[in-house]
């Protein structure tokens, strides 16, 4: 199943911030993505809004237009092996 990853365009901020921990969860756990890349900056992000219903990143759409938000949501899910099980739409 091809996921993408939208996220920030801050790449280079580590440690806590969202983005970030939920593209190394991805990285560590070996799952293949598409980065998607928004502004850094929540009022230019419309796309994002149309998507999930929020401008908040990052999230991940399944394949099948499915959202899933809350970088500690797709971290978990990352790590345990269940991010590619389709989640209900939040």
């Amino acid at each position: 199943m091809a996921i993408k990853l939208h996220r920030c365009s801050g790449t280079f901020i580590k440690g806590p911030h969202p983005c970030w921990k939920a593209q190394k969860a991805l990285d560590d756990a070996g799952i293949d993505y598409e980065l998607v890349i928004h502004s850094a900056l929540r009022p230019r992000r419309p796309e994002v809004e149309q998507l999930s219903g929020q401008r908040k990143l990052p999230l991940i759409e399944f394949e099948d237009g499915t959202i899933l938000r809350e970088s500690s949501e797709i971290a978990a899910r990352a790590r345990a092996g269940t991010l590619l099980q389709t989640p209900a739409q939040d």
